[in-house]
Order: structure tokens, then sequence, then C-alpha cells
């Protein structure tokens, strides 16, 4: 497979976006998030997936594409070997690589074998540090590697959204999180991070998962990784006795005696980060000032603002049981 003839695939899905058949390949539309457009393609002797991004100043193909090299050069059964990265040619940054087949579910691990598959994969990236890699990569997308860094996240967020848009229970927790003292963390190292807690994005095999979608990848605390697993959507409904035993097979894999403090304290952080998040969303989507390479459903406001107060819940929760000693 030579570079042209990438180019030439790329090009042909470029302007005809949709499933059939071109030349020897099968194209098929691969469902996703909303910031990109995921085709598999598949050939005589080749299997595929071009990915075009939404184009913005994250630089997504090209986090995705440096991401993919690093690792695929020392670990390649965990991650697909990136072919070719093109950010300008087409109407939006196009990165192609091979594609991983197994097993795909968006519903969390069903049992302590597939959790520490999933945790083994977070732990194999912490080989790669900025001091021992040859390719650059910027910082991730989101990733906490300190206290006050959180905070700052969280104030970031808030400063996004009129004042006007921020209801009293959300005022109220931007306060609280503001006033927590800093916990006086050890320094965290920076290593590989994904930045990506979707399940549906793990490819479930035999010993160490592997995983897809490095678009918002880059370098930062490792264990804040557990943090973006436990805040994420799909994963809301864990209870908290299984988070306990993440966190101690985490810090057991990997020999980091210091991540289960760092993990409870970026939780309540990331909490109310959804919060403010969910609430841009909600201010502007209606607006026209979230764009994104697929359509939302017509459902979109309901199930947003379900979300949001579910998050708020789960927030105050959590800020109330700080005052108590709770997880």
């Amino acid at each position: 497979m030579t570079t042209d003839d990438l180019h030439a695939l790329v090009a042909y899905l470029d302007v005809h976006p949709a499933a059939g058949v071109w030349g020897w390949w099968r194209i098929r539309r691969i469902d996703g998030g909303r910031n990109n457009l995921i085709y598999r393609t598949t050939g005589a002797k080749y299997d595929l997936a071009v990915k075009f991004c939404r184009r913005d100043e994250r630089d997504r193909a090209g986090r995705e594409y440096a991401a993919l090299r690093l690792v695929h050069n020392h670990s390649p059964a965990i991650a697909p070997e990136p072919l070719l990265l093109e950010r300008e040619r087409y109407r939006n940054p196009v990165v192609v690589q091979t594609w991983l087949a197994g097993e795909v579910s968006a519903a969390p691990p069903a049992t302590d074998d597939d959790w520490r598959a999933m945790l083994a994969h977070y732990a194999a990236l912490r080989q790669f540090t900025p001091a021992s890699s040859a390719i650059p990569l910027r910082l991730a997308v989101t990733n906490m590697d300190s206290f006050v860094n959180g905070q700052a996240m969280v104030a970031a967020q808030a400063a996004m959204l009129p004042a006007g848009e921020i209801d009293a229970e959300l005022r109220m927790l931007l306060r609280e999180v503001a006033q927590l003292a800093d916990p006086r963390l050890p320094p965290a190292a920076h290593t590989l991070c994904r930045v990506d807690a979707n399940c549906a994005n793990f490819i479930r095999r035999p010993g160490v998962w592997a995983s897809v979608d490095w678009e918002n990848s880059g370098w930062g605390d490792p264990a804040f990784e557990i943090v973006d697993l436990m805040t994420h959507p799909a994963l809301v409904d864990v209870p908290d006795a299984r988070w306990e035993w993440v966190i101690a097979e985490y810090a057991r894999l990997t020999g980091d005696r210091a991540a289960p403090a760092r993990i409870r304290a970026y939780y309540p952080l990331m909490l109310i980060w959804w919060v403010v998040r969910l609430a841009r969303y909600l201010y502007e989507v209606p607006r026209g000032l979230d764009q994104a390479l697929v359509a939302r459903t017509p459902s979109w406001e309901q199930d947003l603002r379900a979300k949001y107060a579910r998050y708020l819940q789960r927030a105050q929760a959590r800020m109330a049981g700080l005052q108590h000693g709770a997880f």
C-alpha cells in the first residue's frame, strides 16, 4: 500500500462520505464520537480505519498520529499502526491507521479479569515519558496533574459560561471547590495519557486490551486517567466499592503508591468540571457555538439536561461527603 494509494482512498471519502464499494475497497461508516467521521475500509489485503477529525486548535489528527507512532513502535499489540497523516489537503484533517479487530462494547468491564485487562492497558502507557520519547507530544487535552491545576481547570470551564447561565446550585459548587485546601500531593511524573474513557474504544482481547481514538492524548498525570474513567457518563452507575477496588488494583499494577491519594483528590474536581461542561453544552448548542462533524439527535437537550441533573447531584453529594471523610 503506497502513500498515493492511501491519498486516493482518502480523496474519494472526502467527496463521497457514505458506505459502499469503490474499486477494491468495501467502505463502512462507523458510528463514533461527534468530532470525527470514521470509515472502515476493507480490501483484498488491507483493513484500515480512515478518520476525519474536527479542525480546531487541538490538532486532533496530529495528536492521534504522533501518539500511535510512539505506542506502535514499542507496544504494537495495544494500538493501531498509523499509516498517514494529512492536515491540509482535505476538508478536515485525516489520519489513516490499521483496523483493530476484537470485541467492542460500550458496557463497563463485567469481571475482575476484565477490569485488570483495562487497567493493564493504562499501566502499559506509563512506560512512555517525555524524557524517553523521540516523538514530540503536547500536554494531554484534559488532565489534572496537581490539585491546584485541577481547580484552575474547573474555573477555566466556568469562565466560558456567561455569568447569567450559571445557576445557584452550580455557583455554590464553584465557590466550594475554589475554597478546598490543597492537599499537597507528591508531584506527578508525566507519562502518556489517552484522555478517552469511553469503554467502546477499548478492543477487548485476551491479556492486555488494545484501544483506539487517541485524538486528545498527550503528556499528563497517569493517575488522572482513572479519574476520567470514574467520571465518564457511561460509568456513572459503577458502584463506589468497585472504584475502591480499581484504585487499589491500579496502584498494585503500577507500583504507584501515591496514585490513590491523587485519584481521590482529583475526583470531586472532575465531577464539578463535568457539571460545568454540560452547562456549556446546554448554552452553546442552541446558539450554534458547538461545532461538530456529526449532528446531535433530536432528544439531545432532554438527554443533556438529565445528565446535568445527575452530575450536579453526584458532585453535591461528593462535596458533602468530603466534610465527613467519605469517599
